[in-house]
């Protein structure tokens, strides 16, 4: 540069051109520039490249510090507008071209955020004046008709545009004078080769369009609007849609989708669907709309320029070609027509593509499925595309249901659930099991978070997956469904009511499908059955208490609901198994279904919801009553009223005045019989019975003409009884005319009254009215036939809830104030008179399964001449042997039941033991036995047992000299003795074993029966005790003593224990006969060591029963010693066997890690053989030693309150009689008696016994077949106490404890006080 030109930007002069100081820029360096001179060389289109950027380089330096800027901007930047605009227009060079656009940044906007913002707003005003001021100068260029396209444009329309985009706080249309000429240039240019032209053309285009600078933008007529887009619009969409089909730059397709986003967004893209001809629209009336699509070139184009964009490597241009899609078809733009058109484009296919490569991003996931949601609207021919798609859509389901409230997860399950519901059949096994496995993930997860329309949407794709006949395959489909639709269930009625009511629709139609295919005949039976448990577990601990919340909480509700919940019900009830419907049916009906029902119809008094509550009520009705009861109901469900109180005042009116009036009748009595049935009340009780008893006496000719009045009059009957027996408490008034007429149509004709459930209160009251007993025996014998045929064809209700098969029967038995017990009675001599055995087997099989659930009721039997029914039936000819079996399944249960007060009429006893003796006793003299003969030999027991008691005492001598009897009871015995070992084999299962076990119990109900005193001085005990060919023979039945132990060694351990329960009977007598003869022994003493062998051998025997029994024969054995006999006192003295016993029972108390557990089980037997030895006299002389002081301390050390028996206690007296015990003992001993006596008397009063045994009804009969409980029940009467005034095992502790305090007061100790146990 020449040494003069660059003199004139020294800071130390002025300008040589003469221009005024005051246009010089003072620069932060020290120098200045002339203004004039540099506007007059940038405005030289031949000044020198390298001298215009090196004065824009020197300009920009200046304009760094920021006070020159703001000072420069206010001053002088006006000076520099065109002079810069022409080095952009003139200059094609891309140096200066970045230097001038910088520097025009820096003049209109560098500063703006940091100090304009916060500067007064002269300085923004400025700031915008200035870049508009540049706007317009460029605008006016482009517009300009002189205007040649050429490269160095590319710079100025980036600067254009760069302004356009960063211009504040007033439109740029304002400095745009030439709207027109403007487009028609950059249209023009946009038809050059030039893609980087055409970018830089399509952003100014696009920025002017977003900020409404068109030529179209006023135009106000609408005629020349339509000719303006079809001229100016038209031709830019076209335009753009070529350079977008045609561009290979990526820069020029992100300008071209931004400027065809903003023409959509103002609804420009209609003239897509404009044919060739102008102002024709294809969404207009034309009436031939498809063809015109088909011709339009636009539509094609369009589809074709985005598909290269959708295919772009670059997701920046995927994403806003998706955009541009999403905006383009969206209803409010695109109508169904032109949507298919793109369709059939295939654009959905590129876009699935895009999909199935996306990588999982949630951008492009997101996009595509906004798109492909709106193309579904296209149905017919979207739907085919999703053919193939699916695979791909199931890709996305997986990856979307991994992350809880993604946003695309609406958007893929309504797109798949289309695919499911149109293609079922293209679907393959594996996909559908994954997707009912991933519907069923994100409906677990719904309560933890999840959007409500996505579990919309899951419910429904479940529905369709569940509507595919394949899907009875999906393994584990069962469970998936369960969960699922709990889970949908839960979640959807834990929203607030502000929820959408759709989900909870669609959760409730997936609860329906889960029960439909509960249903399918095709599908695995067990997982039917839990799935239906499941649904209707749910509608009972969720839809009822939900419908019931409505009404108690007073929430406001939609109708549609709530049929949608009575949908779900009733359609259990019409299509559920049996078993699983009969269980919800009797759950709504007792949890006040009906009234719920009549409040729903208040709630929503239309004629719809009043139809769906009768329709179902008549289903629930139907399911637990029976198929043809709620028959009226539907019958007159059209007429019936919604209110209770007009339901009721149908029954005041004479039905034969309307037909309708009669069917309403029929259905309101039905539905105030069922009420009754649940406990609930639709009036009071006393209108009920007013209505009812006028209605009674209005219609009394017109109650029974067919079968439905016969129903009805049943149902009248049963509601009848009830009202009058609640009312009869309170004293109500009642019509006696009514009842008297109601009871005679009951006495005129035969009614089926226990063909329906009945109330017990009503029962009751039936059969407590004496006018009607002839009619009601013959209900009973009805009952008695059906309850024969089927023990489940009858339930009768308790208040609210149903209740076991004969219940109300066997209470009305039991509670002996009404006359079902002397009717039952009387009907067994009435059928035995007229030969109707079968009836008579129903009766007596009734009877039976009375005591099974009330064994008292055996009380009302015996107090009604039960044994002269028993010997009409005994006596007769024709007794059957079904019916022989039968009663005598009776007789045993009454004898075991019954109280020996009740047990009269010993005559009738005698009779009837006598005839069966007389039919038994041939029987018993060869085997095998029948079923009969043990029930016979039971009752032989029973009636033994009952004679202890002072009753029945002829019959039980009968028994006991029965020589046949006795003949058999000796083969038996003599049988199972010839055994040997074997006879261990013989258990209750053999013949033998059965035999034997009733043989054994015969024996010892016949020797308690014998020592109770039945039979005076007819046995000499002694002679038991002796071998059979030294005695004579007996003339009683009674087993020897020796048969017994040889039974008790070889035999099982329940015929151990039986022989031993008798052997323990017979030496105890025998004991007191010789006490009270002083008789000796007749026995030898080889005969009594072999017995105290087999004894000894069970002391320590494993059932505790046999060892308690082997012990006590053993003590009564060692107290005969007593009585002086030398050689008895030696069979004792050289007992080994006995030292060892209890050398080991010592050892086992004493020993710390054994007593514990031995103190609860095992000491009682060794106790009391040990407390018989100390107390014979002398004592064996090894005693002593056995019993030292360390034995008996470690005793006294496991010893306590809770442990100590009465075998210990008697022990310890023993002890101390013997002087075995010691002063530390006897304190030891003295402080544990005193806490077990504190505490006992502390809990007497609480911790008395019932008296006497309790009757286990758990042991009555109802089948002669079983022989274990024929057995049982003699074996628990055999081991049960016999006295029913037997003191507490409390009180017999307390009172040896007091026996042992005085043997300590009298052996001088006066710590020790004697209580009174009483």
């Amino acid at each position: 540069m020449p040494s003069e030109y660059m003199a004139e930007f020294s800071p130390a002069s002025t300008c040589l051109k003469g221009h005024r100081r005051s246009l010089l820029l003072e620069t932060a360096g020290g120098g200045s520039i002339c203004l004039s001179c540099f506007a007059a060389l940038a405005s030289d289109p031949r000044s020198p490249k390298h001298h215009i950027s090196y004065a824009l380089s020197q300009l920009k330096l200046a304009l760094e510090d920021p006070d020159i800027l703001f000072e420069f901007r206010w001053r002088y930047a006006y000076l520099l507008v065109a002079p810069l605009v022409t080095v952009l227009a003139v200059f094609n060079d891309e140096g200066i071209a970045h230097q001038v656009m910088d520097l025009v940044s820096d003049l209109c906007f560098r500063g703006e955020i940091g100090r304009l913002g916060e500067g007064s707003k002269g300085e923004r005003a400025a700031s915008t004046s200035l870049s508009g001021d540049f706007i317009s100068r460029i605008a006016d260029r482009l517009a300009s008709g002189a205007l040649a396209w050429s490269q160095r444009q590319i710079y100025m329309l980036h600067c254009f545009g760069e302004l356009l985009s960063s211009h504040m706080d007033s439109s740029p249309a304002a400095h745009i004078r030439e709207h027109a000429g403007l487009f028609s240039n950059l249209l023009a240019g946009l038809q050059l080769p030039s893609e980087e032209l055409r970018g830089e053309i399509l952003f100014v285009i696009y920025k002017l369009c977003s900020l409404n600078i068109t030529p179209w933008e006023d135009v106000v007529d609408e005629s020349d609007c339509a000719e303006s887009m079809d001229t100016g619009a038209s031709v830019l969409l076209r335009l753009a849609l070529e350079i977008l089909l045609k561009t290979q730059h990526d820069e020029v397709r992100l300008n071209c989708l931004a400027l065809l986003r903003v023409l959509v967004g103002k609804n420009f893209l209609q003239n897509l669907y404009v044919n060739s001809f102008r102002g024709i629209y294809l969404n207009g009336s034309s009436e031939n709309m498809d063809a015109l699509v088909q011709k339009s070139p636009l539509i094609t184009l369009f589809a074709d320029a985005v598909k290269g964009s959708l295919l772009s490597a670059d997701e920046e241009i995927q994403m806003n070609t998706l955009e541009l899609i999403f905006l383009m078809i969206s209803p409010e733009i695109c109508s169904n027509k032109q949507l298919q058109v793109l369709v059939e484009e295939n654009i959905p296919d590129y876009i699935f593509e895009i999909l199935r490569m996306s990588g999982n991003k949630d951008p492009v996931i997101i996009s595509c499925l906004q798109v492909l949601v709106l193309f579904a609207n296209a149905e017919e021919v979207f739907k085919k595309k999703l053919i193939f798609a699916f695979s791909t859509l199931l890709s996305v389901l997986r990856y979307t249901s991994q992350i809880p409230m993604h946003p695309a997860q609406p958007q893929v399950l309504t797109l798949a659930c289309n695919c499911i519901s149109n293609f079922p059949g293209i679907i393959s096994m594996s996909q559908l099991e994954e997707v009912a496995m991933i519907l069923t993930c994100i409906l677990r997860r719904c309560s933890h978070g999840e959007l409500p329309e996505t579990i919309t949407l899951a419910c429904s794709t479940f529905v369709e997956i569940l509507k595919i006949p394949s899907a009875i395959g999906i393994q584990k489909i069962g469970g998936m469904i369960k969960e699922a639709s709990t889970c949908a269930v839960l979640y959807s009625f834990s929203l607030s009511p502000e929820n959408p009511t759709e989900l909870i629709s669609q959760s409730l139609f997936l609860l329906k499908e889960a029960h439909a295919h509960s249903r399918r005949k095709d599908f695995d039976v067990n997982t039917d059955k839990e799935l239906e448990e499941n649904v209707i577990l749910i509608c009972q601990n969720y839809l009822l208490p939900w419908m019931e919340s409505v009404i108690h909480e007073d929430e406001e509700v939609e109708e549609d609901l709530v049929q949608e919940v009575l949908q779900i019900f009733h359609l259990i009830l019409l299509d559920g198994s049996e078993v699983q419907t009969h269980i919800f049916a009797y759950m709504l009906i007792s949890s006040s279904w009906i009234t719920l029902c009549f409040t729903y119809m208040g709630l929503f008094p239309t004629n719809r919801m009043r139809s769906s509550i009768y329709l179902i009520l008549g289903s629930l009705i139907d399911r637990a009553f029976g198929s043809i009861i709620a028959q009226p109901i539907r019958n007159a469900f059209l007429y019936l009223p919604p209110d209770p109180f007009d339901l009721i005042f149908l029954l005041g009116q004479k039905s034969t005045i309307d037909p309708q009036l009669a069917l309403g009748q029929r259905a309101t009595l039905l539905l105030l019989y069922v009420s009754s049935l649940s406990g609930e009340r639709l009036a009071d009780d006393a209108q009920i019975l007013a209505s009812l008893e006028q209605y009674i006496l209005i219609n009394s000719d017109n109650l029974f003409c067919q079968l439905e009045d016969s129903l009805m009059l049943t149902q009248v009957v049963h509601l009848y009884g009830l009202l009058r027996d609640s009312l009869a408490s309170e004293k109500m008034s009642y019509s006696p005319a009514a009842e008297k007429t109601l009871l005679d149509l009951l006495s005129k004709y035969d009614l089926e009254l226990f063909s329906l459930d009945i109330h017990p209160t009503s029962l009751k009251w039936l059969f407590q009215q004496e006018e009607i007993k002839a009619s009601m025996s013959n209900q009973i014998l009805k009952f008695c036939r059906l309850s024969g045929e089927n023990k489940s064809s009858l339930t009768l209700y308790s208040h609210g809830c149903g209740s076991a098969n004969m219940l109300s029967i066997s209470e009305l038995v039991a509670s002996g104030d009404n006359y079902v017990a002397p009717l039952l009675v009387s009907l067994l001599i009435e059928l035995h008179q007229g030969g109707e055995d079968d009836d008579l087997v129903c009766v007596m099989n009734a009877m039976a399964r009375v005591l099974k659930i009330f064994p008292d009721a055996s009380i009302q039997f015996c107090l009604h001449n039960f044994a002269g029914a028993l010997r009409y039936i005994y006596y007769s000819p024709c007794c059957s042997p079904q019916l022989f079996t039968v009663c005598s399944l009776l007789v045993l249960n009454v004898l075991y039941a019954a109280d020996n007060n009740v047990i009269s009429q010993p005559v009738e006893w005698l009779a009837v033991t006598m005839k069966l003796l007389e039919l038994v006793s041939p029987r018993l003299a060869s085997q095998p036995w029948e079923q009969e003969d043990f029930l016979v030999l039971g009752i032989f027991c029973l009636i033994l047992h009952r004679s202890r008691g002072q009753v029945l005492e002829e019959a039980s001598k009968a028994i006991l000299l029965s020589i046949p009897l006795a003949s058999a009871v000796e083969n038996i015995v003599q049988t199972a003795y010839a055994k040997g070992p074997g006879l261990v084999d013989h258990c209750e299962e053999t013949e033998t074993g059965r035999c034997l076990l009733f043989v054994l119990l015969l024996n010892f109900f016949s020797l308690k029966c014998l020592c109770a005193g039945t039979i005076q001085e007819c046995l000499d005990w002694q002679d038991l005790l002796q071998s059979s060919t030294f005695a004579p023979q007996s003339s009683v039945i009674a087993i020897k003593c020796h048969d017994l132990c040889h039974l008790m060694h070889f035999g099982s351990s329940l015929v151990k224990s039986l022989s031993s329960l008798c052997l323990v009977d017979i030496l105890g007598k025998i004991s007191q006969q010789r006490k009270k003869t002083h008789e000796k022994l007749a026995c030898s003493m080889k005969y009594l060591q072999s017995m105290m062998a087999i004894m000894e051998g069970l002391v320590f025997h494993e059932d505790k029963a046999v060892a308690t029994n082997c012990s006590i024969c053993l003590s009564l054995i060692l107290s005969w010693e007593s009585l002086g006999d030398l050689k008895e006192k030696m069979v004792i003295r050289i007992s080994k066997w006995l030292r060892t016993i209890m050398e080991e029972f010592l050892m086992t108390l004493a020993a710390p890690g054994m007593a514990s557990k031995f103190f609860r089980n095992q000491h009682k037997p060794a106790s009391r053989i040990a407390t018989a030895l100390l107390s014979m006299d002398p004592t064996p002389e090894w005693i002593a030693s056995v019993f030292d002081s360390s034995s008996i301390s470690g005793i006294l050390n496991n010893l306590c309150a809770q442990n100590l028996s009465i075998e210990m206690v008697n022990l310890f007296r023993a002890l101390l009689s013997r002087n075995l015990l010691d002063e530390g003992h006897i304190e030891c001993l003295n402080q544990i008696c005193q806490v077990l006596r504190t505490q006992m008397y502390k809990k007497n009063s609480k911790d008395k016994a019932l008296k006497g045994a309790l009757i286990d009804n758990k042991l009555m009969l109802e089948n002669a077949t079983d022989f274990g409980k024929v057995c049982s029940l003699l074996i628990h009467l055999a081991l049960s106490p016999a006295d029913r005034d037997k003191e507490t095992d409390h009180d017999s502790v307390l009172k040896e404890i007091d026996k042992l305090f005085l043997l300590l007061s009298a052996c001088g100790d006066t710590n020790f006080e004697a209580t009174d146990a009483s």
